[in-house]
């Protein structure tokens, strides 16, 4: 359909597609815009996964917050995989993971292990969904999953909560049945687990009144990658982080954060402003306090994540700058499919 709000054979279409044609305005453009522009981010995702040398990091969600994709946040829930001689390891599973995962073209029989920070929807409201979608997809029986109790439990009530579903397809299929995941409980800082990829290891952090929540470390033949989960800022974090070469911390706007609220309340949000931000603070990382953690751990980049408020109207500039106060090396602000 034809644009007729402007000159002339100017379609929408034409309009996006144009902007995309910058690396720069591609870079700030929304997913869905990019689709809409024939650019394929998923496609360009896979591409730059085919060739790639050594271990690779993919933010499949950067939002922070159980709130679904909408007009103003095209930003997934929380989660992520990291892909690493042919084997991929998921952290944490908000809403979406799934098809996210999908649209990078790793497969799904590449899934060794899935990895939960903690038990919030943000990060784990998909962590079933993905087993058993995994599994139809021919994710290995094999796989192992780690994260804070009572994950264990959690993951068998779901698995008891799908049995009929799985049992249909394992009889059609004629494929063994998901019945069980192995569950590694983690509550204390040390070692997680060891393959021949990766050594994971895990610190508590501060995100009351959840308890117990993590922070992990990946370290990889090639390169490590630390994630703070959510947390106020730790020296824990830094330490866990120290020498790394990505640090993925969740970031808060708090200019941004309390012009969200405010509008929240005048529409009759039932928690006062003062209430509000109390929490916030209790339990997050203003982003100038980001950037001071990552330049005592001394880490090479720090990814921006989990961003808080998941707002498109904040541009990069906006989050990367505080970040720059303190930390001295490269700032990538996440977006959603982002390679890293």
């Amino acid at each position: 359909m034809r644009d007729t709000s402007g000159s002339a054979g100017v379609t929408r279409r034409g309009l996006v597609g144009g902007l995309a044609a910058s690396p720069v305005l591609a870079a700030a453009i929304p997913v869905a815009a990019q689709e809409l522009a024939g650019l394929g981010p998923a496609e360009h995702v896979r591409a730059q996964l085919k060739d790639a040398k050594g271990t690779k990091l993919v933010l499949l969600g950067t939002g922070a917050g159980p709130a679904p994709t909408s007009l103003g946040r095209m930003r997934r829930m929380t989660s992520h995989v990291m892909l690493s001689n042919g084997a991929a390891y998921v952290l944490d599973c908000g809403l979406g993971v799934t098809n996210q995962f999908a649209r990078t073209g790793i497969a799904f029989g590449a899934v060794h292990s899935v990895f939960i920070t903690h038990h919030h929807p943000d990060h784990n409201i998909e962590y079933g969904p993905f087993l058993v979608i995994g599994w139809i997809q021919g994710m290995p029986l094999s796989v192992r999953a780690f994260g804070p109790p009572p994950l264990g439990e959690m993951t068998a009530d779901f698995l008891r909560f799908a049995k009929t579903t799985i049992g249909f397809w394992a009889e059609d299929f004629r494929i063994k049945p998901l019945e069980a995941v192995a569950v590694a409980e983690v509550s204390a800082a040390g070692p997680v687990t060891e393959d021949d990829n990766v050594k994971v290891s895990a610190v508590i952090v501060n995100h009351p009144p959840v308890k117990p929540a993590l922070a992990y470390r990946f370290d990889f033949r090639d390169r490590a990658i630390a994630f703070s989960g959510d947390t106020t800022p730790l020296d824990a974090v830094a330490h866990l982080a120290k020498g790394a070469d990505v640090l993925v911390h969740e970031a808060m706007y708090v200019p941004a954060v309390e012009a969200f609220v405010q509008a929240r309340i005048a529409q009759g949000f039932p928690v006062s402003f003062d209430a509000f931000m109390a929490h916030m603070k209790a339990d997050h990382s203003p982003v100038e306090e980001v950037g001071r953690i990552a330049e005592e751990a001394g880490v090479k980049t720090l990814v921006l994540s989990h961003l808080t408020p998941a707002e498109d109207s904040i541009g990069d500039d906006t989050w990367r700058a505080p970040a720059a106060k303190h930390f001295k090396g490269e700032i990538v602000v996440g977006h959603d499919l982002m390679v890293v």
